[in-house]
């Protein structure tokens, strides 16, 4: 690309990284990257400390009581895995809102094929959010977990957590935070959060390819892959303890060096959540102006992203032309959550989503929107 780009998919991946990313990583390959764990010499005990600083940082994020209860996965799908295939049981009801990620949706539906789970979904408002008086009246027996992404990818709607958890105030919780994690305040022990998932490389501001769960040690969760964790070497059982039960084989040192280097900004600037909301904002409140111009996103001032869809035009020549003429790059379609669609009535086609992020401006924003309504009056 000649020049930068109005960067508007934060929910798919942040960009531009803060400086600290990169330098965390090229300091960490810059010295030598040992394998942490696997060895006694200096180098692999700075390693080992590294991840243990990153982890204890993370801890302090979410209101984590212990450390060790958090595992580092490759992204906030493989630690959706590893609490549903390690949690669930023949036989389980599952509640889920109607907004959830195919992150979720899929490993669900092979469950049901293979343990034959019960998948229920709660009532919601229109954008998504689930009704709380009518939520409790419609489990047909004691759910054994309730599943909610914590804010939408597809609308940017934010579920209302403590409204929830009056409802099922004994149901395990499994949050999918990975659009919440570094915007949103979190607390797994004051919200009473039994199971986290989220990814580094959104809002958290790191690298691709590190993600993160919260097991809150009350519950047994299996392993989804056995194997070397430096520890227990003698034993060819998997280790008991965490958070080396949860961690077998190399973990992506490089990328968790990076997200330390996130978490030091996020440390200093706090949470995105006002920012993000009032970008949001702005989005909506000119792209509803715009006559042909369909928005799917609460104007409420709780949405987190935009979703909207032009009259007589494709999401995808949408997005196309935004980028060509007007250099903003967006994120068109299904967004890899058809429940949610079909949920707000956008399905098959999806919608557009435009989803600033830290690093955005107003004078941004007013160029996405002005992209859009040339578009729209060619």
């Amino acid at each position: 690309m000649n020049e930068p780009p109005l960067y508007l998919d934060h929910a798919a991946t942040s960009w531009p990284k803060p400086a600290g990313v990169k330098d965390s990583i090229l300091r960490f390959m810059s010295d030598v990257a040992a394998n942490a764990g696997r060895s006694g010499h200096t180098a692999s005990v700075h390693s080992a400390r590294m991840v243990f600083e990153t982890r204890e940082k993370l801890a302090k994020l979410v209101g984590a009581p212990n450390s060790e209860d958090l595992v580092f996965t490759r992204g906030t799908t493989e630690s959706v895995n590893l609490v549903l295939k390690g949690f669930l049981r023949p036989n389980d009801l599952v509640l889920v809102s109607p907004l959830e990620h195919n992150a979720v949706m899929r490993p669900l539906r092979r469950l049901q094929a293979e343990r034959k789970i019960r998948v229920q979904v709660l009532a919601a408002d229109a954008w998504g959010r689930i009704d709380p008086g009518l939520a409790r009246s419609q489990a047909e027996q004691a759910p054994r977990l309730l599943v909610l992404a914590h804010v939408s990818n597809v609308n940017g709607a934010v579920q209302d957590l403590a409204a929830i958890r009056r409802v099922f105030p004994e149901t395990p919780l499994l949050l999918d935070a990975a659009q919440s994690a570094g915007v949103l305040p979190i607390d797994v022990a004051g919200q009473r959060i039994d199971f986290l998932a989220c990814s580094a490389h959104k809002a958290l501001l790191g690298p691709t390819g590190v993600g993160l769960c919260y097991l809150d040690p009350a519950h047994e969760v299996r392993p989804l892959v056995e194997g070397g964790t430096g520890s227990r070497s003698e034993q060819t059982e998997q280790p008991a303890f965490r958070p080396d039960r949860y961690e077998s084989g190399t973990l992506n040192l490089h990328g968790i060096a990076g997200l330390q280097g996130a978490l030091a900004y996020i440390e200093a600037n706090g949470p995105q959540a006002q920012h993000k909301r009032r970008l949001t904002g702005l989005l909506l409140e000119g792209l509803a102006q715009i006559p042909g111009v369909q928005l799917h996103a609460p104007r409420d001032g709780t949405a987190m992203l935009a979703a909207f869809s032009v009259d007589g035009l494709a999401p995808d020549a949408v997005a196309a032309q935004l980028e060509r003429a007007h250099g903003v790059l967006c994120r068109p379609g299904l967004q890899c959550a058809p429940a949610a669609h079909r949920h707000l009535g956008t399905f098959p086609q999806g919608t557009v989503r435009l989803s600033p992020g830290y690093a955005n401006t107003d004078t941004q924003i007013r160029q996405a929107v002005a992209g859009v309504r040339a578009i729209v009056e060619r």
